[in-house]
């Protein structure tokens, strides 16, 4: 029994020492391990110590005796713009403004044609198409629902038409979208009130509307939008060049530029100059030229509307002017009177 009793102790004893010789073994197998992995850490500098120091020029402090602060952070809140600006434009509309105005005091101009305008005085209800010798070419009969005021060109085959003050039973306000091959109107736009001055920028309709904001129609979807702060009375006209908006106000005797979202840029007015502006349009370098109708006379203002020239009067023979197109590849100028009589113009920047 005795014998048998010390067996199971060495039994007891060798299992301990297996034991142990076993932990010995793992213990040693994690030590090479991690030995290896500080060897590598050494060999890869990662446990080197780094100091970081900043040294700063002495200059700075003369800056920091003489300026008090870096800069102003402001923040603006403004309506979004709900205009379909971020697509493409017309090259004219996307053109960013000069660096520099060109001078507008080197502009020459001639008087080259007078066009009777006799046969279609009050007769508001068509559209005509004139050859280059002023020759009626055709006229597309606009049928007395709609009548006509100001024209502006889509593209080559389709024109907008407004209706100016259009009276009547049964008459529509608003703009008629004209296809020049098929020589009718293909679609009608309905807007609030009587539609005077328009014009495009390559994506959008941009229309004179009586007593409200100027309005906007893609020419995409047809969908409508209107410009913040921008209400006009009848006779108004308007342009766009470098993404900006420009409009005259007759009743005010304002020419007014605002960006697309209505935010005010600048606004001429000198009763003095001119009287009652009505008509507008733009050439590529972006002299705008303003028709005043009860001063009788053309003036050229430049993009920012610090500049003004006038280039006509009524020693030029101009009796109630009232519209103007400048044609920007064949260097003419058209302006229309009420006095039944048109006046090109050849003009050149000298």
């Amino acid at each position: 029994m005795t014998q048998f009793c010390m067996e199971i102790q060495n039994i007891k004893r060798y299992a301990s020492d297996l034991q142990t010789f076993i932990s010995m073994r793992v213990l040693q197998s994690k030590v090479t391990e991690n030995d290896r992995r500080l060897e590598s850490m050494i060999k890869n500098e990662s446990l080197e110590n780094v100091t970081i120091q900043l040294t700063i020029d002495d200059k700075i402090k003369s800056i920091l005796t003489f300026v008090n602060t870096f800069g102003r952070i402001l923040i603006k809140k403004s309506s979004p713009d709900k205009t379909h600006m971020q697509s493409h434009k017309n090259k004219q509309a996307l053109a960013s403004m000069p660096n520099t105005i060109q001078s507008i005091n080197n502009f020459s101009i001639a008087l080259e044609l007078k066009i009777d305008t006799s046969n279609y005085f009050n007769a508001n209800e068509k559209l005509v198409k004139l050859d280059a010798q002023c020759n009626t070419e055709y006229i597309i009969q606009l049928s007395s629902p709609y009548s006509a005021f100001d024209v502006e060109l889509i593209d080559e085959n389709t024109v907008a038409v407004t209706t100016g003050k259009s009276v009547g039973f049964g008459k529509r306000r608003g703009i008629s979208i004209v296809d020049l091959t098929k020589r009718n109107v293909i679609r009608f736009i309905d807007l609030p009130n009587h539609t005077y001055g328009i014009t495009f920028d390559g994506i959008s309709l941009i229309c004179c509307v009586e007593d409200r904001d100027l309005h906007m129609i893609s020419s995409i979807d047809y969908c409508l939008t209107t410009v913040p702060n921008t209400v006009l009375p009848w006779f108004s006209y308007v342009s766009t060049y470098a993404c900006k908006i420009f409009f005259t106000n007759p009743n005010k005797h304002t020419v007014s530029c605002c960006l697309y979202n209505g935010t005010p840029v600048w606004e001429f007015k000198d009763e003095n100059l001119f009287k009652t502006p009505c008509g507008i349009t733009v050439d590529n370098k972006g002299h705008f030229f303003v028709v005043g109708r009860d001063s009788c006379n053309v003036f050229v203002i430049s993009a920012n509307g610090k500049y003004i020239k006038q280039i006509l009067n009524k020693e030029d023979g101009l009796r109630v002017p009232a519209a103007i197109f400048i044609d920007k590849i064949g260097k003419q100028l058209l302006v229309t009177s009420d006095q039944k009589v048109a006046y090109l113009y050849r003009i050149a920047i000298n």
